[in-house]
């Protein structure tokens, strides 16, 4: 079973929870194990500086064989730096509906 990270933006956006939970649900159904960096950060980003919770996130990235990526992923600093590193070691990258 292929696990899959899911990258988009969550700095700035408030309803971040609710979609990344709407994709995990979806990559689910599709029978993938799903890393959520959403529900990893969740309740911690208040009392987290952004770079600590990437290296939180990031450590869950690598232990994945592909990335989905959220439509909004370009407006997110996050998600370009996991896109890039990624691509970097070959650990497939692809937009959510092209993961079925």
């Amino acid at each position: 079973m292929k696990k899959i990270y899911i990258s988009g933006r969550i700095t700035g956006d408030p309803d971040y929870r609710e979609k990344f939970l709407d994709e995990e649900i979806r990559l689910v159904r599709l029978g993938y194990k799903v890393i959520n960096p959403a529900a990893i950060i969740s309740g911690k980003m208040q009392d987290m500086r952004w770079c600590d919770a990437m290296r939180i996130v990031i450590r869950e990235m690598m232990l994945c064989d592909g990335i989905s990526l959220l439509p909004d992923w370009k407006k997110s600093r996050g998600a370009k730096i996991e896109v890039r590193l990624a691509r970097e070691l070959e650990i497939e990258v692809r937009s959510s509906e092209k993961w079925d």
